[in-house]
Formats: structure tokens, C-alpha cells, sequence
């Protein structure tokens, strides 16, 4: 009896553990209009620091409103509490979006680093 007790308290404190790190990704741009879709593509630690590789398209066979919109995604993953850096793949307009976001024209500007790091979130995998 004592043991399966000291099993289950076990079981009750890792299951806290893994709980506690959870962490809340989103990414928020702003875009020209509203046929902008964003998603997050792969998360991976980077030395200190959480890497968060998003993806901007265009429905070209669409018609939206030309508005400036604001467009989000969010996904919730166990992660080191590390700092985020955002890198985002897409962006074709030339003003500055508000937070801390790092525009890049390809996957292939940060590849090595990423190869060098540890895949948290990639979907598919």
C-alpha cells in the first residue's frame, strides 16, 4: 500500500512538472490586408534562446479588404523558459511591424543555426 502511494505522489509531482513548463508561443503581425494568412513553423532551442520560425502567405486567388489587419498564432508546447526571438519568412510590404521580429527572405538564413540547435515543435514530426 505504501508503495503504490509513493508511486502515485511521484506520478502527481512529475505530472505537475511537465505542467509548470508549458509556454504560450504567438506571433502577431500586422499586414496590408486581409488575405494574410501566418503560421508558426518549427520551434527550436538555440544556444539561450528559443527560436520561433513563422511563415507569412498570400492567398493570390483571393480578394480581401485593403486594410491594415492584424493576424496571430499561437501554439502551447513544454519549452525551457528561455527568451523567444522571432524570425518570420514572407513579409513583402516595407514598413516596420511593432515587437521584436527578425524578416528573413528563406529558411536558408538561419538553417545552420537551426541544424545546430534542438527541434521542439515542428509540425509533422
Amino acid at each position: 500500500m505504501r508503495i503504490a502511494l509513493a508511486v502515485a505522489l511521484v506520478m502527481c509531482l512529475c505530472s505537475a512538472a511537465i505542467a509548470d513548463n508549458k509556454k504560450e508561443i504567438t506571433v502577431e503581425l500586422q499586414v496590408p490586408d486581409t488575405t494574410w494568412t501566418l503560421q508558426i513553423k518549427e520551434v527550436c532551442e538555440v544556444g539561450n534562446e528559443l527560436w520561433v520560425v513563422s511563415n507569412l502567405s498570400q492567398a493570390s486567388n483571393m480578394m480581401g479588404a485593403q486594410i491594415i489587419s492584424t493576424i496571430t498564432d499561437s501554439i502551447e508546447l513544454g519549452a525551457p523558459d528561455l527568451p523567444i526571438k522571432h524570425f518570420v519568412i514572407g513579409k513583402t510590404w516595407n514598413w516596420d511591424n511593432r515587437g521584436d521580429y527578425v524578416f528573413i527572405k528563406s529558411i536558408k538564413d538561419i538553417e545552420q543555426e537551426l541544424d545546430a540547435g534542438h527541434t521542439i515543435y515542428k509540425p509533422g514530426k
